[in-house]
């Protein structure tokens, strides 16, 4: 393992970590999930989705790591699965406007650090966009250092 497919891979984790741990510790919480305001079957579904999204998050993280058969596939379909998962939550911020969802709920915002905000950002879009850039320039290093040829060979 070169230490571009090191550092790629590693960069790679974080992302996954940040897509997989972050919405646990965050909505398994009275802002989320514990919210008495939230219906009960809304509860359901995101329960449903942060238990998806971590389980996906956990696949990836064996295609990173573990995957032998072939590292540059095992590190494609890491990319594809956790575009998926950060790519579902872009596809909801971007369609809000649509069904009635806001980025951060003025009821909870006071909550939460810095009222839910980052540097003037939601924080949910900073942290996953974070996350999917670490996830791309950790693919675009590991997939390199995957198809580069061995030292020494032709």
């Amino acid at each position: 393992m070169t230490n571009r497919d090191l550092l790629g891979r590693i960069l790679m984790s974080v992302g996954t970590a940040m897509a997989a741990f972050i919405p646990l510790l965050v909505d398994l919480s009275p802002t989320h999930v514990l919210n008495a305001a939230w219906p009960a079957h809304a509860r359901l579904h995101e329960v449903w989705l942060l238990a998806t999204g971590a389980m996906v998050s956990l696949v990836a993280l064996y295609f990173i790591w573990f995957y032998q058969d072939s590292r540059a596939f095992g590190i494609a379909l890491a990319s594809v699965l956790m575009s998926c998962v950060l790519g579902g939550f872009f596809v909801a911020a971007a369609t809000a406007s649509l069904y009635g969802g806001i980025l951060v709920d003025p009821v909870t915002a006071p909550m939460m650090p810095n009222q839910d905000m980052a540097m003037g950002i939601p924080l949910n879009l900073f942290a996953f966009g974070l996350a999917f850039i670490l996830v791309m320039i950790g693919t675009a290093l590991a997939r390199g250092a995957a198809r580069a040829p061995a030292a020494g060979s032709i």
